[in-house]
């Protein structure tokens, strides 16, 4: 066999490792989209499933750490594979974060459902966690394919995120905290907005290290 053809077992375990990552990509979307539901209409039932799905995300992002160590040390990848599975350990801790905001979303959505929210805040939240569920997609994808040109987009994604969050900010300054019904409420509903834009910034993260496992080179330092 030629040294330079990977042996079927190192095929074998690294199409494992991407299918595992596909799978976290799912688990992470379906999270956030079921977050964007709560808050549209508050479920017990299906706050309950986001903490399960936030464990499970957590338990399979560690399970797919070990099997990438694993993977490093028994086949001693090179070059691009080598950098490959490098990458996947960083953008993996990303995913796992992502499961962990999706949680903190729903329990500060728990805290505020019986409070008449003013209906523009609810909706500008409501429009961070679509446009985030887009990134995320994206994200998941640009990394897989390596897509540089859409890695590079998402940043330019991320100028929209940090707009809604600012209009979520005034808005939530101008109407809620000038009355009292609100003003126990407040801080989730700003933590809310803080968390979507969270979950934003780690597409960006994955974006970027999509960029640098492409490039080498640092978005917006190197570059």
């Amino acid at each position: 066999m030629n040294e330079k053809t990977p042996s079927i077992t190192f095929q074998n375990r690294m199409e494992q490792i991407i299918d595992d990552y596909r799978e976290l990509g799912n688990l992470a979307i379906g999270l956030n989209e079921d977050v964007v539901k709560l808050l549209d209409d508050y479920d017990e039932s299906l706050h309950k499933s986001i903490t399960t799905g936030s464990n499970t995300l957590d338990i399979r992002t560690i399970d797919l750490e070990r099997m990438c160590i694993r993977f490093m040390a028994t086949e001693q990848p090179l070059a691009k594979d080598l950098l490959f599975i490098e990458s996947m350990l960083r953008v993996i801790s990303h995913i796992k974060r992502v499961g962990h905001l999706c949680d903190k979303i729903g329990e500060s959505i728990k805290n505020i459902h019986e409070v008449p929210i003013p209906k523009k805040i609810l909706n500008q939240l409501a429009l961070m966690g679509d446009y985030i569920g887009v990134m995320l997609k994206k994200s998941f994808h640009v990394f897989l394919n390596q897509d540089l040109d859409k890695a590079r987009e998402l940043d330019r994604d991320d100028d929209k995120i940090d707009e809604l969050y600012e209009d979520v900010l005034n808005e939530v300054t101008s109407t809620m905290i000038s009355d009292a019904q609100f003003a126990p409420y407040v801080i989730d509903t700003i933590f809310l907005a803080r968390y979507f834009e969270r979950i934003a910034d780690k597409a960006v993260s994955i974006g970027s290290r999509t960029i640098f496992m492409i490039t080498l080179k640092r978005p917006g330092i190197d570059e």
